[in-house]
């Protein structure tokens, strides 16, 4: 393109115009975690309890009933022990002075870096809500060649919206593999589409068909470090195949102090393989009974599921409606809206009409879930790195929320609420810096499994979604 002028003169008088403000080039965050209740707990571990069995004290026969008669009630109590997420920055005194208004910056440095932090922070936390804490990210195919040469790997999209440029991830050959069990460590260098490109720092791998792709420093000693998900209170592990090799032992080995083989679908959620129905529909629907036989409500109930199977569920919809078009002398032109923006299902009286696309959500799974049963118990406050788009809105974060956030007078200082740690003094060559932490310890709590539940779809190919092997 032609300069203004070929003058220079001139053009040494003219000025570069610059726009104010970053533009957010990030995906949207989860509207799942916007609708999650917030609860402050306190204390080394959290406790609730819950009855899962009325017992088999009865009979016609008096004499029997009371031979049975200890059974009249099962109890169990879950013991929660809390997740924890870290998010770490650092800015110095030169980058405070450089970006004090906008005469210097687009917008504030530690206000730029505060805002990446808070979004990592929060695309992590909703990738753990729908996991069970060791950081999974997705289960990879089978040989790829992974080394210090750069490889392209197609993953799944919900994978995608869960790492980054810089992300440094695990390669290991089970969810739960602790950190002396992991295969080979790669960055990611590129996201392009669905495919990232991964490099390791040495070594040499070759992938095998259900390796898990994880985000680095999620497991200590074979225990998870991030917050547990929905992954653990509604698992689907082996498609809850009672003969298989790997269910039978998972769901009798305990899950916060409760042995959930006693009564599975009470104390671990509904369940229904829709993998090979032929609606989403159907599959919905047949949740959503189970749900309403243990008592699900019509006011707390939502739909849960990622966007890609949300529009297979909206064109499924679309082919099984009638529609007609008014015409008349007075109309030139027809109009026509494709999609739907809301929905609803039904059965009997129960009837749900909250429905979430979380692109978040691993593709092939939908939950439906009690929202009065689903809760973050958090030591921290977590209101600040929740999705600041309401009601499954469309839209984003604004970069410049944190640009100042409560510091406009005191560039110096970064204090948000009771979840930052900024601990300043560290020389640079730059000046003193100050590095800030956003800590967060926590999880997520399903206080009655019982009422909500977990469905494969038919886009799904079980063994390839997330939480499907160990």
């Amino acid at each position: 393109m032609a300069g203004i002028t070929s003058d220079q003169a001139i053009v040494a008088i003219l000025k570069t115009y610059y726009k104010d403000g970053v533009e957010n080039l990030l995906f949207r965050n989860s509207p799942l975690l916007k609708q999650i209740k917030r609860t402050r707990v306190e204390g080394k571990e959290q406790r609730f309890a819950a009855l899962y069995s009325r017992g088999g004290a009865v009979a016609g026969d008096f004499l029997e009933a009371e031979k049975v008669s200890a059974q009249n009630v099962k109890n169990a109590e879950f013991v929660v022990v809390p997740g924890q997420l870290f998010s770490v920055f650092t800015y110095n005194a030169k980058e405070v002075q450089a970006s004090l208004s906008k005469r210097g910056a687009y917008m504030k440095v530690a206000g730029n870096k505060a805002f990446a932090a808070t979004e990592a922070f929060r695309k992590t936390l909703a990738a753990s809500a729908y996991g069970r804490g060791y950081g999974e990210i997705a289960v990879l195919p089978a040989s790829i060649a992974l080394s210090t040469t750069a490889v392209s790997v197609q993953l799944p999209e919900d994978a995608i919206m869960k790492i980054d440029v810089g992300s440094v991830l695990d390669v290991k050959p089970s969810i739960s593999a602790d950190e002396n069990n992991i295969s080979i460590t790669v960055t990611v260098t590129a996201i392009d589409g669905d495919t990232a490109t991964l490099v390791a720092a040495s070594g040499s791998y070759t992938t095998v068909a259900g390796d898990i792709l994880a985000l680095h420093g999620s497991v200590a000693s074979g225990a998870p470090l991030l917050p547990i998900g929905l992954d653990s209170w509604f698992p689907i592990v082996e498609g809850r195949n009672p003969n298989g090799s790997v269910w039978p032992t998972f769901i009798a080995t305990d899950f916060n102090g409760v042995k959930r083989s006693l009564n599975v679908e009470g104390l671990a959620g509904n369940f229904v393989d829709g993998s090979a129905a032929s609606t989403i529909k159907e599959t919905v629907e047949k949740l959503l009974q189970k749900c309403r036989r243990r008592g699900l409500t019509n006011e707390a109930a939502i739909v849960v599921m990622n966007d890609s199977d949300f529009l297979a569920f909206s064109d499924e919809i679309q082919s099984t409606n009638t529609y007609f078009t008014a015409t008349s002398s007075k109309q030139a032109k027809r109009h026509a809206a494709v999609g739907f923006a809301s929905a609803s299902a039904a059965f009997s009286t129960n009837s749900i009409s909250n429905f979430i696309d979380d692109p978040f959500c691993p593709k092939g799974k939908m939950y439906i879930l009690d929202m009065d049963a689903v809760e973050l118990w958090t030591y921290t406050n977590a209101d600040s790195v929740e999705d600041g788009v309401a009601n499954n809105q469309p839209g984003k974060q604004d970069v410049e929320d944190f640009n100042s956030k409560g510091k406009e007078n005191d560039p110096y200082k970064l204090l948000i609420d009771d979840f930052i740690t900024a601990e300043p003094g560290t020389a640079t060559s730059n000046g003193p810096a100050v590095r800030v932490t956003l800590n967060f310890f926590g999880s997520l709590v399903v206080t009655n499994p019982a009422t909500g539940g977990v469905a494969l779809l038919n886009t799904a190919t079980p063994a390839n979604v997330i939480g499907y092997t160990l």
